[in-house]
């Protein structure tokens, strides 16, 4: 008889780590947990070995944008497909090769969430109490901190004088300077905060699914390509994956749960059978449900990586080379702080450029150092520090407009999918671009660091107009890394999932993932990921037989 499990996690990421250890800790059910990468390594522990995982296909999916740079009003000679985004692969997800950047949102866009969208139980209060629940916040409990949780969060880990510069120059602008960027709201700047516990990386896999499968009713599959669920009679009861290649399946008794994040679980879903009928044939599968919205309505953050030039001694680029890269490495190997100890940024500001409400609705990271330009005009090659001194102001656009789509073009996991973004499709969108690099000048000219500030790298000191400014800000922005909404939730007949996040249509199967965000988050994705799957494991729990 096959082996069968009370509940099938598809994806240990962000929400589908914290799904295994809640789902399983008092003993009554049996959990199953089916990752496609493997193993943290050594760099997914280092801080700033970021640097070394972005490019590594062992732990990052690489996905092939479809659509041409065309579509966004250049003159074409882009070929189609010169974007890749990428996304975290491997126990951990994305929180084993992200930024480390614990950043939560603002309670408004949860309250929009249940008003606008119909997530019902999703409001700001509710994500709060969750977000304090996950964490150990090195200030100790408040009425927005959360102490004695499993992920440790530091607001201040690293700091040096051209840091502090940074700081003073959006107090400059008007920025409000905080403690804890997470505190408050509005416009504001300082250090951000970051999931590091004595030197190393929380990663969800660390603090939730460490304690997790060494319980006797926890399994880790690794290298579990999921294919496609299997339903019968309008239920979901198995999952059909390729392990190291070989084809297997998997039986649920209870639950499956697609935590593969907001690109992979919209692919399963499809190649199961589920979305848009029409779309799905020409893709050969055969519809299940229809559902036309799994992978539609897609929204990004849209980012802008500005290098500038500093003045001779200053910033911390020789950290990443020769001696100085040895120092760095020894200090965080005997005493685990340093440079090495941290993300990629130590400063963080969030501002309104454009939206009329006045809400937040851009983000800045700084840090003294610049990525090396090459030919091909990629402003963020992670593993190219430039080896001059530098200063890097990177922007994200967080309450975009326009939206893309997701879908697959055949039916085998490791067909690639067709990606467009629709990028800067709205007036709204274009006008927010144009307004936010020159809001990203004005911080870096402001005093004190202005004086520290020579010329402009990306895109240069004589792109001045607003047209030549939107052409630069088409050519070379890239997305923030913080896709939503491909499995919206809500309660329309629209709606993928329901505020349960039941997928409509069909039993026994749950999306628990960044793919369930109905509307805007402002801010960076993976702590809410983390509090999508605490609330979504309470839910599955009072739901349990």
């Amino acid at each position: 008889m096959a082996e069968m499990w009370d509940y099938i996690v598809v994806g240990a990421g962000s929400s589908g780590c914290v799904l295994a250890e809640k789902l399983s800790a008092d003993g009554r059910s049996s959990v199953l947990v089916l990752e496609a990468g493997g193993e943290p390594s050594f760099w997914n522990h280092v801080p700033k070995g970021v640097a070394k995982l972005v490019k590594d296909p062992a732990k990052i999916w690489l996905y092939k944008v479809t659509q041409p740079r065309d579509y966004v009003g250049t003159d074409g000679d882009d070929d189609a497909g010169g974007e890749f985004w990428i996304r975290g692969k491997g126990l951990g997800g994305s929180s084993g090769v992200n930024g480390m950047i614990w950043s939560r949102g603002e309670p408004a866009d949860y309250d929009a969430w249940e008003r606008e969208h119909g997530a019902a139980g999703w409001n700001g209060a509710a994500m709060t109490d969750a977000f304090r629940a996950l964490e150990d916040h090195a200030d100790g409990a408040s009425d927005t901190r959360g102490a004695g949780g499993p992920v440790h969060v530091d607001p201040q880990i690293y700091t040096y004088p051209l840091a502090e510069d940074m700081i003073a120059a959006g107090e400059t602008l008007g920025l409000e300077r905080v403690r804890d960027l997470n505190g408050s709201t509005g416009r504001r700047v300082g250090y951000y905060t970051h999931n590091i516990k004595d030197g190393v990386r929380q990663s969800a896999a660390k603090t939730f699914l460490e304690p997790a499968r060494r319980r006797p009713n926890v399994r880790v599959v690794t290298g579990a390509l999921a294919q496609r669920i299997v339903m019968e009679n309008g239920r979901a009861v198995g999952i059909e994956a390729k392990v190291n290649g070989r084809a297997k399946r998997f039986d649920c008794a209870g639950e499956i749960i697609g935590s593969a994040g907001a690109m992979e679980s919209p692919l399963l879903l499809q190649r199961s059978g589920i979305g848009d009928p029409e779309r799905l044939v020409r893709a050969g599968v055969d519809p299940v449900v229809a559902a036309p919205d799994v992978g539609e309505r897609m929204i990004e953050h849209l980012s802008l990586s500005m290098p500038f030039r500093l003045d001779e001694g200053k910033g911390t680029h020789h950290h990443f080379f020769g001696l100085g890269l040895m120092r760095a490495m020894a200090r965080w190997a005997m005493r685990r702080d340093g440079i090495m100890a941290t993300g990629p940024f130590e400063v963080g500001a969030f501002d309104n450029v454009h939206h009329p409400d006045g809400r937040t609705d851009a983000q800045f990271y700084l840090g003294a150092y610049s990525f090396a330009v090459g030919g091909d005009n990629d402003p963020v090659p992670l593993d190219k520090i430039d080896r001059r001194p530098g200063l890097t102001i990177y922007g994200s656009l967080l309450r975009l407009t326009s939206e893309g789509s997701l879908r697959i073009t055949g039916p085998d996991a490791d067909d690639a999918p067709k990606i467009e973004p629709n990028f800067l499709t709205t007036e709204h969108d274009r006008q927010s671009a144009v307004a936010m690099v020159r809001r990203m000048r004005e911080f870096v000219h402001a005093p004190p660091l202005g004086q520290s500030v020579g010329c402009e790298e990306i895109p240069g000191d004589e792109v001045e107009s607003d047209a030549a400014i939107l052409a630069a800000f088409r050519r070379l922005s890239s997305c923030g890394l913080h896709g939503i909404g491909t499995c919206r939730m809500g309660s329309g007949d629209r709606a993928v999932v329901d505020p349960r996040l039941r997928v409509n249509g069909v039993d026994g199967l749950r999306v628990v993932d960044c793919s369930v965000i109905p509307g805007h988050v402002t801010g960076n994705t993976n702590a809410p990921a983390m509090a999508i799957g605490l609330r979504a494991a309470a839910l599955i729990l009072s739901d349990r037989p």
